[in-house]
């Protein structure tokens, strides 16, 4: 047989059996790899498959990630977070920092969506392929990270102004101070204060519980040179261990092994305390300690917070020193203690129309050294403090003159002479004082002889021992007011249990519902406690005065009451 192509034909029936061996199935070609368009992209862009591995990268995303490699599965490429997106197919992307050769990359990427503008993709070579588009953002986390810190940094200051704000006690501001630098700025802080003749120091440490605090004098400071010279802005003792040993003299704790001052820091306080502040940090050793140590943001936040530690203990030793003085000043014109005289029994009461402030403008006086024992009991125009040094200046007046004359009604004159010479000499107002003082003459009887002077002050009142109350007929013009002023004058006989009391215009103007306390409620207060105790019948006619006050605002309040003491055979 022949082929249609002339060939001759074989007879199949005829050949000889062929064994059929069976064609192997060929491999799969790998995909080509993803043309070119990819390379023009801005950002990284890297394709995986569902198994992970990396089927294309352009060199953007090889930039970003250095130790990606295609055709590898991309756990090779050092980047966990990536990794973990791949496989897990996180839809809401990732961020991460990558290790470079230059520092540290932040690097934020995003599945199937891109991140800004970029030029079309093209399709995924194989069903399932993912794209994940991939930003370097370190700039933007540098410009968070620094907004960040500063909101921190102004957080800390805030909170630092609050807490330091109002204290206005050196000690407590001391404390506060160390306590809040401790750990914000540094694992430990020492605060060294100079004022007047003292040196405070308060320090804190991590885990060390309530900051401890010592006082010492400033005479002291010999033993600790360096540390004195930086409280006189004439050194920095930054890094010197000498300054470690000088603060384990001041407050003695050593420094434990590897820590140093990290920093000496000069309060700048002007006229008014001398400070400085020493940090300690027990992770940095001895000889990395340096200036420089802190970063420029940090500087800034220590220089602000050291001006404001400066600010409250300057506060603080200026409310210190006012408030001694004012303690001082309060002592010198408060009420007197009573003395003991024989023959003569004395009572007072006082109340402030400022309780806060103690002194105010009444007073009283007793000097009970002398054979007649002499008292007085005024009040000056005004309130509160003004009025209390006007008060100290009559009192004062008035000690002095009795040296030279010993008749009431003769001293009034005089003091009426130097109340207005002391307002001439300083060009102040006119300003003029009421008061009674006298002299109290005891007898062998038991009784007891008063000489009066007034001033434009209301009428002592007699309360004999039976409970009849007399007014003693005497008035004056006021002290200080004019020279040409006259004066009364009067003699009161005590006998055994009487008692003569000499009050402010306070307990006659004292204010309650509408009405005035006045005269005639006192004299009727003053028979229930005939033959009383001059000190008991001033305390329970105060409480009288404040009962009927109920809360409202009152005048300065002054009594003082003199008693001739019951015979023998008197009850008391």
């Amino acid at each position: 047989m022949e082929s249609r192509f002339g060939a001759p034909a074989h007879d199949v029936s005829e050949a000889p059996a062929a064994t059929i061996t069976p064609r192997a199935t060929p491999a799969v070609p790998e995909a080509p790899p993803v043309p070119g368009p990819l390379d023009g992209f801005e950002e990284g862009v890297v394709i995986c498959d569902r198994a992970g591995v990396v089927r294309a990268a352009n060199p953007a995303a090889q930039e970003l990630l250095p130790h990606l490699r295609v055709g590898e599965i991309i756990d090779v490429a050092r980047c966990e977070v990536l990794a973990r997106a791949v496989r897990e197919g996180e839809p809401e992307g990732f961020e991460a920092v990558v290790e470079h050769a230059t520092g540290e990359r932040h690097v934020r990427g995003r599945r199937g969506t891109a991140i800004g503008p970029v030029p079309p993709l093209p399709p995924a070579t194989r069903e399932g392929d993912r794209y994940w588009y991939l930003r370097d953002v370190s700039d933007e986390q540098a410009r968070t990270d620094s907004l960040l810190a500063a909101q921190e940094r102004a957080a800390f200051l805030a909170e630092a102004g609050r807490a330091l704000h109002g204290v206005l006690h050196l000690d407590r501001t001391a404390r506060r101070v160390v306590a809040l630098a401790v750990p914000r700025l540094a694992a430990g802080a020492v605060l060294v204060v100079r004022h007047d003749d003292t040196v405070t120091w308060a320090a804190a440490e991590l885990g060390g519980g309530r900051p401890r605090i010592g006082h010492g004098a400033a005479a002291d400071l010999h033993r600790v040179p360096h540390l004195a010279a930086v409280l006189a802005g004439e050194g920095d003792g930054s890094g010197d261990p000498r300054v470690d040993d000088e603060i384990a003299t001041l407050t003695g704790r050593r420094s434990a092994p590897g820590e140093a001052s990290r920093r000496v820091c000069p309060v700048p306080i002007t006229g008014v305390v001398e400070a400085c502040v020493v940090l300690t940090d027990p992770r940095v050793a001895a000889d990395e300690v340096d200036r420089d140590v802190l970063a420029a943001a940090e500087e800034d936040l220590l220089s602000s917070y050291v001006a404001r530690a400066g600010t409250a203990l300057a506060a603080a030793a200026l409310h210190e020193e006012q408030s001694h003085l004012g303690t001082v000043l309060q002592e010198s014109l408060a009420a007197p203690r009573l003395p003991e005289t024989p023959g003569v029994l004395w009572g007072a009461a006082y109340r402030p129309a400022r309780e806060t402030m103690r002194v105010g403008g009444d007073f009283y006086e007793v000097v009970g050294t002398s054979e007649r024992p002499a008292f007085l009991l005024g009040d000056v125009c005004g309130k509160g403090i003004e009025a209390a040094v006007l008060s100290g200046r009559v009192r004062q007046s008035w000690h002095a003159l009795r040296l030279l004359e010993d008749r009431p009604g003769h001293i009034l004159p005089l003091l009426n002479t130097a109340l207005l010479d002391a307002v001439a000499t300083r060009d102040e107002d006119p300003r003029f004082a009421t008061m009674v003082l006298g002299d109290a003459r005891p007898a062998d009887d038991g009784t007891v002889e008063l000489r009066l002077a007034t001033g434009g002050h209301p009428p002592p009142l007699v309360l004999r021992a039976d409970g009849e109350v007399e007014a003693v007929p005497v008035a004056g013009m006021l002290v200080g007011g004019i020279r040409e002023a006259r004066f009364g004058e009067a003699e009161v006989g005590l006998g055994p249990g009487d008692t003569c009391l000499l009050y402010s215009d306070g307990v006659l103007e004292a204010r309650g519902s509408g009405d005035f306390f006045g005269e005639e409620r006192l004299a009727a207060a003053l028979p229930p406690c005939a033959g009383a105790p001059p000190q008991v019948l001033c305390e329970h006619l105060e409480q009288v005065v404040v009962s009927w006050l109920d809360g409202h605002d009152h005048d300065d309040v002054a009594m003082l009451a003199i008693q001739a003491p019951h015979g023998p055979g008197s009850p008391a």
